[in-house]
């Protein structure tokens, strides 16, 4: 598949999408939200995997689908804790973002972007209760 195709751009997209349509949901509270809305950029860790693409965001304490605010998950990154500790030093790596994961296992570190260019947001009475 050539760079043509999608325009020469490292995009998600490439048309105006209604964002009733995204199906994939990413759960974070109310800082991260906060964060993604002021700054527009982000990243997080999680010991799931999840691809790159396009999500709706729910906040989790609340558990409202909100509709006009979509990210795009851009670049992904995997560890363990014995990697980066020799990558890093011990002093370096927070042992606690191991501790639900098995000895061994990855946690993945993913960058995200608010996504405003290809989704078309309701208007913003739709919020959905899950």
């Amino acid at each position: 598949m050539s760079s043509d195709w999608f325009g020469g751009g490292d995009r998600c997209l490439l048309e105006e999408i209604d964002i009733s349509r995204i199906g994939h949901v990413l759960d974070f509270d109310h800082y991260k939200i906060g964060e993604i809305d002021e700054k527009g950029v982000s990243s997080f860790i999680s010991s799931i995997f999840y691809n790159k693409g396009l999500y709706r965001v729910r906040n989790k304490g609340s558990g409202l689908i909100i509709t006009d605010f979509a990210i795009c998950i851009e670049k992904i990154g995997a560890a363990t804790y014995a990697g980066l500790v020799s990558e890093m030093g011990e002093d370096d790596v927070d042992k606690r973002l191991w501790r639900d994961v098995p000895e061994g296992d990855v946690i993945f570190f993913y960058s995200l972007r608010r996504e405003d260019e290809f989704v078309r947001s309701g208007s913003g009475e739709d919020l959905i209760v899950v």
